[in-house]
């Protein structure tokens, strides 16, 4: 009886428990669980913001896809989200925090500092020019006895250096012994500093006062102590005032030369200390002081040189004193900069900057995974980071890992686009014309990779691209090899486009029909102009099959400007660019004209594309003529004129 009590009285209890348990769900249920609509709505909202509106090349703001992929460059394609802001300004960019994750990307705080530094450079030592001492004859004479007799040796001073044989140290001599004799006080006086003025040591003047007896050579003395750094003289040689017998040149001090770069010259300031060391001279180093700043550049290094006093005594080995810096020795040296008087600077890792060669940028990293790419001007270089002098301010997050990839989305919509000039001055008519090669047909976009000549309108170098092309131009007569000529002109939307087309190849006869397909139509995009047109590739037409017949003959392709036109003699004067197939040079020249080419077609100042050959005679002649922009308007002003005429 009590068993079964108990049976029943567990499943009571379970059965209680298990309905407390469902009613408390249902109730955390209602309670924490948004309503279907607002969690629908709120799936919306996170998938507006989440997923990127598409993806774009970094470098080509034009090619656009709807997923993730390469550029034509291979470069990945970077996604674009919708602004979360009305408000944000123009440049800036959203990145949800798994791709910043992905990227890779690292955030600094711009600081201000005190520049504090070392400045490393290079030099030599020389000798202190105000410690070098010349020794000049004052008389003529033969030099009977010289002391000195290698470049390099030490003398002290007082030490004799050579003897000389003067007739008129002779007579000197022989004046003040008379004077002597006489006893005149006003002859004595005036013969001792006749002898004083040739250099005669004092020592020798007592003697002859003394002795009364004169010496038919005078010996000279070091006037300083130091080592002989110039020796022009040899014992016998003929010497005159002027001439300069030896110098002396001291090493207890030593000048050192610093070649400090330009850029470092402002931190240059007299009394900066300075570390001087030289790998000839392992474990030693000497301290000195800036003492000067030259005033202009080294013209062979171009650089700044500043100049060091260096106390040069080491020791004293056996009375001899041992010198360790030697004149023309290369050194080391570090010089020091900032103190607690220097101004703060702001200051931003050296990675961090962004530099084109046009402008300076660096990525800000704003609240909410935004992020903006702002012109800023650098100043001074301090170890690893660059002074900023304006474009940001203290505390402000900077991007300094993967800045490049940010930067190239935020460039395509900022308030400054990198890939054009800041101020277009070019007309939008304006075109320019070049050679190319054709690389690659990209049909499916109606494009062309090309690797051209100078486009000098556009104030570009040569390059490999891609350009678009005119809607009269058709894709299918382009081969991948093709040399082509070609008018560029840059459309609204800043890529550039191939307006105009010359085949500069020879072409197989089943190319001509599409050939005569690309001249007919590519001359000009003005539909009113197409009588001209027809004319002009007619002309074009007859030029490539003279080509073909000809197709052994050696000819150059080249862009030439009209200087004169002799239409008896029908003969030009081209200024004319590099001739590749003769190997000749640029240069203003004559040129003899094909029968098959109008010679009115010349235009005195307009440029024109020309086929050169060379004639059997060694002359060199207009083959094939293109005729380019306002030459073309005067050959259709021509023909519609003589149309009217007749």
């Amino acid at each position: 009886m009590t068993s079964k009590t108990n049976s029943i009285t567990t499943k009571a209890a379970l059965g209680i428990g298990l309905g407390l348990g469902i009613v408390m769900s249902v109730l955390a249920f209602l309670v924490f669980s948004p309503s279907h609509d607002m969690a629908e709505t709120s799936g919306n909202d996170t998938k507006g913001a989440d997923e990127p509106l598409y993806w774009v090349a970094p470098m080509d703001p034009n090619f656009k896809r709807d997923k993730p992929g390469k550029s034509p460059m291979g470069m990945d394609l970077v996604p674009v989200f919708e602004e979360s802001s009305a408000n944000d300004s123009p440049g800036t960019v959203s990145i949800d925090p798994v791709t910043i994750q992905n990227l890779g990307v690292k955030t600094s705080i711009v600081k201000s500092i005190e520049p504090e530094g070392t400045i490393q450079a290079v030099g030599q030592v020389q000798y202190a020019q105000n410690a070098i001492e010349h020794v000049h004859p004052r008389i003529e004479g033969w030099v009977e006895t010289l002391s000195v007799r290698t470049q390099g040796d030490f003398i002290e001073k007082g030490e004799a250096l050579y003897s000389i044989y003067s007739p008129e140290l002779v007579n000197a001599q022989e004046e003040f012994v008379i004077a002597l004799n006489q006893q005149n006080a006003a002859l004595i006086n005036a013969a001792k500093a006749r002898l004083r003025a040739l250099a005669v040591p004092q020592s020798r003047i007592e003697s002859i006062e003394k002795s009364r007896k004169i010496s038919q050579t005078v010996t000279v003395l070091a006037p300083a102590t130091g080592f002989v750094d110039a020796l022009n003289v040899q014992q016998g040689m003929y010497v005159k005032p002027g001439m300069t017998m030896l110098s002396i040149a001291s090493l207890d001090t030593v000048w050192v030369i610093a070649d400090v770069f330009p850029n470092d010259a402002s931190f240059l300031s007299i009394g900066q200390r300075a570390i001087i060391s030289s790998n000839d001279l392992p474990g030693k180093v000497f301290e000195a002081t800036l003492d000067y700043i030259y005033p202009m550049l080294n013209s062979a290094t171009r650089t700044v040189q500043a100049r060091f006093v260096v106390d040069n005594q080491v020791d004293n080995l056996s009375e001899k004193v041992s010198y360790s810096l030697k004149p023309d020795m290369f050194i080391k040296v570090k010089l020091f900069y900032g103190d607690s008087e220097s101004v703060d600077v702001l200051a931003v890792p050296k990675q961090a900057v962004i530099r084109t060669g046009k402008s300076n940028r660096l990525v800000l990293a704003l609240e909410e995974g935004k992020y903006k790419s702002v012109d800023v001007q650098l100043g001074r270089e301090f170890g690893d980071v660059f002074e900023i002098l304006d474009g940001v301010i203290e505390g402000d997050a900077i991007v300094t890992s993967a800045q490049f990839l940010i930067d190239s989305e935020s460039s395509i919509t900022s308030d400054f686009m990198r890939m054009t000039p800041v101020e277009n001055t070019i007309d939008a008519d304006a075109s320019a014309w070049t050679q190319a090669t054709v690389n690659e047909v990209l049909v499916d976009r109606n494009m062309i990779n090309i690797t051209h000549g100078p486009l000098d309108t556009f104030d570009m170098m040569g390059m490999t691209m891609n350009f678009t092309l005119a809607d009269d131009i058709a894709i299918s007569d382009f081969e991948v090899g093709m040399d082509i000529h070609i008018e560029v002109i840059r459309e609204p939307t800043g890529m550039f486009q191939i307006k105009t087309v010359h085949f500069v190849d020879g072409l197989s006869s089943s190319k001509d029909d599409e050939h005569q397909h690309m001249t007919d139509e590519s001359i000009s995009r003005d539909d009113d102009n197409n009588q001209a047109h027809d004319g002009h590739a007619e002309h074009m037409q007859m030029e490539m099959q003279q080509k073909d017949m000809q197709s052994e003959e050696a000819s150059a392709w080249t862009e030439a400007t009209v200087v004169e036109v002799e239409l008896d003699r029908r003969r030009v004067t081209l200024t004319h660019g590099y001739l590749d197939a003769f190997d000749m040079m640029g240069m203003t020249m004559g040129f003899t004209v094909a029968s098959d080419i109008n010679i009115d077609d010349f235009v005195v100042g307009d440029t024109v594309h020309v086929e050169i050959i060379r004639e059997d005679n060694g002359m060199f002649q207009v083959k094939t003529l293109h005729i380019m922009g306002s030459s073309m308007e005067h050959h259709e002003a021509k023909r519609e004129g003589k149309e009217g005429h007749e």
